[in-house]
This record gives C-alpha cells, structure tokens and sequence, in this order.
C-alpha cells in the first residue's frame, strides 16, 4: 500500500478551450487555480450538425447530481423527489451536474453558483464543450 502512496499520478487538468474568463483547473490534488486564457472562441459543426468544439453560449435543463445524472429512480423513495436526492447525493460526494434539455449530461466546472438549484430548471451561460461534456460556468439563473 506504500507503494501505491508513493507513485505519483499525473496532474488531471480540466480547462475548456475558448474561454476568455479565467479557467479553472482542478488538479489531482483537489487544489483550484486560475489561469487567463487568450484562446478565440470558435465553433466546428461536425458531420451531423452538432457543434464540436467549445462555444460561448447559454444551455438549459436541470441541476442533477453526477452519481443519479438524469434517472434518479435507482435511489428509491428518494429518487421521487429529485430535489431531495440531487441534495442527498451531493451531500454524500457527488457533483452538481447540468442534464440539458435534449437528455445530456454536463460537468459544470463552478458547482458553487448551482447550490440552492438542486432538481430546479436554470439556463447557464458560459463556454460549452459538447465533445467533453462539460460547461465552464459564467452564471446561473433559475428558470
């Protein structure tokens, strides 16, 4: 087991291309620092027409948490009530999660702003990486 202590694991850097904001990075650690990025947002339609490339924009849907995501019946009585188990499970070590209008699930890389908005209909703006799943949040206002 000291041995596995020992090794050390590479810094896991999350950080969205595009953001003219400061971007946050959560390294292995757990310690945030913020770094200025000078990278133009830009967007690539792929083949389908889905964006593929981070885009600054605003996205809709749901704070859910990142263990129940959008199906929260696997949580039983609790599950009924997503704002009762969105909180139940973040309190427990889960992330807030943003599951969008169109069913997908999004990290959010500020879950600060989404506390209070448990299982609530918000829009979030901010930088929207549709590849990565993932929003670098500027806001959130409730619905």
């Amino acid at each position: 087991m000291n041995r596995i202590n020992s090794i050390l694991v590479p810094a896991c850097v999350f950080a969205l291309a595009g953001c003219g904001q400061a971007e946050q990075k959560i390294e292995s650690s757990g310690q945030q620092t913020n770094t200025p990025t000078e990278t133009a947002t830009s967007t690539t339609t792929g083949n389908d027409g889905s964006s593929n490339k981070a885009y600054e924009g605003t996205i809709s849907g749901v704070i859910s948490d990142s263990m129940c995501g959008k199906d929260h019946s696997g949580m039983g009585e609790l599950g009924k009530d997503p704002v009762a188990c969105t909180t139940k499970c973040v309190e427990q070590g889960a992330k807030y999660v943003l599951v969008s209008d169109s069913g997908d699930v999004y990290r959010l890389t500020d879950t600060s702003q989404a506390k209070g908005l448990a299982g609530k209909p918000v829009s979030i703006e901010g930088h929207i990486d549709p590849k990565e799943k993932a929003i670098h949040v500027h806001s959130i206002a409730a619905k």
